[in-house]
This record gives structure tokens, C-alpha cells and sequence, in this order.
């Protein structure tokens, strides 16, 4: 599988009267709800919107001390602003973070799946790890030999990797579990600055020296590939998987340059990293009653760096299925799982039955998964597949009414603003944004047709149901137009 570099532009906006213009643009990010670029502008103080037509407008400024690194989580976007952090929501531009972590010039930044921030302290040679939803912070590593610059997650091996300033720059990475700083590679790079995976296969890098763009495949073996030239002091680039967009600011000229690269097609799916979980593969009650009276789900986690919107499933059955149990309606062609699987999320994939005859005691089936729309792509082009087993009934089975109780299931989901839930008891019910903010409480009957939200700002929020004869049960919900 292989990007190729097609073309670049630049766009160099010119201060005209009543126009907005880039001022030493540092760090940029794409805000996918609202189909935009935020940049940050140093020399303006000021985070600067670019829509998709490529007209300018101020999101937010008098910002002080000035932005550089940029990264949004959840409905937020946090500056790294000298020692302090700072986060404005990104629908109003409100302040909602502002949390003084000491140190002496936070520069690059980035987040996990659990709702922390990493930065580096380039000038204090450190790396903080924030918690904005509890205002806390820590000093993850420190003491490191290079100034650390430009900084990524990587889910998939649990742990960040950055880049580095000065000459023969290495990459290092730093172990999330134990804090441990290891060399990557080693390079003839210089001056490093911005650093972005692409999700699959290819890591971008800026450089000062030589004013490039460089690529590395993500096991850092082989040498670099030179991208883009003729860049102008290359900050903190970002790398959109939805147009397979590598959008570089240029501080120097105060431009912003996009790279395009030619999306992937025929690839090997299998490569990516997903993980099933085979302990709990099961065979349930259905809970989507027109369709079968029986379900085999399957947890399916998403731990690339990529998210998918609307991906496919099928199985296909290696052996005979037991009399009386048929496929449900439509069962058997590609299922929609979810409407959007972000990296680290788990969702269920859910084939539903039929069931008239009793079934033999430990009757096993053997299935095939296939798992495919994971990019960009027609169904046949991209297909995920592994084989797997389900005991259709154990002799020490769960009654399928208490395994279904423990699923949490919302809908619509995504939702416009009035949801309904599925609970069979009294229970809390508890919405949270993605920065941990409780939003809505309410205790809720098995009689509570709907939830009504409207109102609330659109995308992702965490809900969680809690009752006295079970543990509590989590899912995510996105509110949308």
C-alpha cells in the first residue's frame, strides 16, 4: 500500500481591506463536524477558521500567551499557550480549560483515548500528560537530551511518538505505560517540528533544515522519503484522513500548504489493527425483534489510527447450522455496525436468526468475518477477514436475557436529540461530554418512551446507565443536525 504524492498548492492570502489573514501560522487541525481547518496564529494571537471554499474568519482571539500547538478532543479545541493550557468549545469559542501546568513553553500536543492530553515542554526538555476533565496534570517524562517538538499517539502500541529539534534529529517514542523514552530511529534530519500519522502505514515529518515534508513507514525501518519541498519553516502539520490531505503551516511566510495523496484501494485490510474479542463472541436473545428472535454478536475494537464512517460486516457460515435456525431477514448480505468507529472504540456486530427447533447442547459453529468500507472504498475493495467459533448452547450458558440486559442500547444513533433507551429496571441515567463534564442526569423508568436533548451542542457524549442489580453499562452517543 502506497500514498503518491499528486500535487500541492499554497495558499498565500493577502491582507485586503476587511480580510483575515495568517499571522505565523504555527499548528493546524481539522474540526470534521463543522468542515473546517482551525489554525493557529502566534504573531495575531488569534486561532483562525478556514472553511472548506477557503475563506478566512477569526474563531477565537485575544488569546494570551499565544497559541502554538493546537489539538481537538471531543467538542473542544486546546491551545498550547506558554505554560498553560487552554481549551475553547467548538461550536461557541467559549474558554472552558484553562489549567497553568508550569511549564516553560508547551509547543506540541496531542491526545488519547481516555481523555488525556500530552505536551511537550520544548524549552523545558519535558512531557506533561493533562486531564482537563479533572484540571490536573503531570510531568510524564523529563530531563530528555533533545528539545521534543512535534507529538502523536499511537494507539496500537500504547504509547506517543515525537520528533526532535537540532541536527541529526532522532524520533523517540515514550512508552504510556511506563513512561520509559526509547530512540525510534535515528536521522540526518534537522530541526523537526511537526509530526502526523497517517493511520495506517506512513508517518509525515517537517523539518526546518531543508524545508521539507519527509515520510517514514510506521515501523520507522528504511530510510525517509522526501514529500514536499520548498516549504518555509514547516510547523505543526496534520495529516486529514477523509481527503488524504497532509495540510502543512509554513511560520516563516505565514501560508498554508496542502499536500493531496492518492487514496488507498485493493488493500490488505487484514493489516490493520483491529482486535475481536473471541471471549465474547456470543449467542443471545435478538434485540431487534423484526428481524430475528436470536443474535451471534461480536465486540470488534478499532485500534488503528484511522476512524471509518458507516463500516460493513458479514459472516459466512462454515458448517451447517442446526434445524429449525435460519438466517434472520437480509442476515446475510453486509450489515452496518456503526455509524462512525473512531480509533479505540469497540462496537457490536450484531447477525441476527431464527430459531423454531431446540438446539443441541454445545452445537459449535465455525464462521468466517468479513469486516470491509474501513476506507474510503467500494465494498470489494478493502475486506478485513479471520475465522471464528460460537457455541450456540453451552451447558453452562447465561440465561440470554441477562447477557442482552448488560448491552446498552440507544437510538437513533447517531440522534438529532430525542433518544430512547432500553432498560428493564429503574435506573440512573448520567451524559457526559468528551472533556467529562456531566450534561444531563435523570432517573428513568422502563416506561420513558424518550429522552429529549434537543438543545444540546452536536457531537460525541458518553452515557452511562447505573442500577442496584448490576454494574454499570457505558456507550458513546453523537448528537447531530
Amino acid at each position: 500500500m502506497k500514498y503518491i504524492l499528486l500535487s500541492f498548492f499554497s495558499f498565500l492570502l493577502v491582507l485586503t481591506s476587511g480580510a483575515q489573514s495568517f499571522d505565523g501560522c504555527e499548528s493546524v487541525e481539522f474540526d470534521v463536524v463543522n468542515n473546517r481547518y482551525l489554525i493557529s496564529n502566534p504573531g495575531s494571537g488569534e486561532i483562525i477558521a478556514r472553511s472548506a471554499s477557503g475563506v478566512l474568519s477569526v474563531f477565537k482571539s485575544g488569546i494570551s500567551p499565544a497559541p502554538y500547538g493546537i489539538e481537538i478532543m471531543g467538542n473542544t479545541i486546546y491551545a498550547c499557550c506558554g505554560g498553560r493550557i487552554k481549551g475553547y468549545d467548538l461550536i461557541t469559542a467559549a474558554e472552558v480549560t484553562n489549567i497553568n501546568t508550569a511549564a516553560t513553553f508547551l509547543n506540541g500536543i496531542t491526545h488519547d483515548n481516555s481523555g488525556n492530553l500530552f505536551a511537550t515542554d520544548f524549552s523545558g526538555k519535558k512531557i506533561y500528560r493533562i486531564n482537563p476533565a479533572a484540571s490536573t496534570f503531570n510531568i510524564m517524562a523529563s530531563g530528555l537530551v533533545q528539545s521534543p517538538n512535534g507529538i502523536v499517539y499511537d494507539p496500537a502500541n500504547n504509547q506517543l511518538v515525537f520528533v526532535n529539534w537540532g541536527s541529526n534529529a532522532p524520533i523517540k517514542a515514550m512508552s504510556l505505560a511506563d513512561s520509559v523514552v526509547t530512540v525510534i530511529t535515528t536521522t540526518t534530519l534537522g530541526n523537526c517540528d511537526g509530526i502526523a500519522f497517517n493511520g495506517l502505514n506512513k508517518y509525515y515529518i517537517s523539518c526546518w533544515t531543508g524545508q521539507k515534508a519527509v515520510s517514514f513507514n510506521s515501523t520507522f525501518t528504511g530510510p525517509p522519503v522526501t514529500e514536499v519541498t520548498g516549504l518555509s519553516n514547516p510547523a505543526d502539520i496534520f495529516y486529514n484522513q477523509a481527503s488524504d490531505t497532509l495540510a502543512i503551516p509554513n511560520s516563516n511566510n505565514s501560508t498554508l500548504r496542502f499536500a493531496g495523496f492518492e487514496p488507498i484501494t485493493n488493500a490488505a485490510c487484514n493489516l490493520l489493527p483491529l482486535e475481536i474479542d473471541v471471549n465474547n463472541i456470543l449467542f443471545e436473545e435478538s434485540d431487534f425483534a423484526s428481524i430475528g428472535d436470536s443474535m451471534i454478536s461480536i465486540p470488534i475494537t478499532n485500534l488503528s489510527g484511522l476512524n471509518f464512517a458507516y463500516p460493513l460486516a458479514r459472516i459466512t457460515l462454515s458448517d451447517p447450522l442446526p434445524a429449525g435456525f435460519t438466517f434472520g431477514t437480509n442476515q446475510q448480505d453486509y450489515q452496518v455496525f456503526a455509524s462512525s468507529w473512531n480509533t479505540g472504540n469497540t462496537e457490536i456486530i450484531k447477525f441476527h436468526f431464527n430459531v423454531t427447533e431446540a438446539i443441541p447442547l454445545n452445537f459449535t459453529v465455525d464462521f468466517q468475518l468479513q469486516v470491509t468500507n474501513l476506507i474510503p472504498s467500494t465494498v470489494d475493495t478493502c475486506t478485513f477477514t479471520e475465522n471464528f467459533s460460537v457455541n450456540l448452547n453451552p451447558d453452562d450458558i447465561t440465561s440470554v436475557k441477562e447477557i442482552a440486559v448488560n448491552r446498552l442500547l440507544i437510538y437513533p444513533n447517531p440522534s438529532t436529540g430525542i433518544i430512547s433507551v432500553d432498560i428493564v429496571e429503574k435506573s440512573e441515567l448520567v451524559i457526559t461530554d468528551m472533556c467529562g463534564r456531566i450534561v444531563f442526569e435523570k432517573i428513568v423508568l422502563p416506561s420513558d418512551k424518550s429522552i429529549d436533548l434537543q438543545g444540546f451542542s452536536k457531537g460525541l457524549y458518553s452515557i452511562k446507565i447505573s442500577a442496584e442489580s448490576r454494574a454499570a453499562i457505558t456507550g458513546k452517543l453523537v448528537l447531530i443536525d
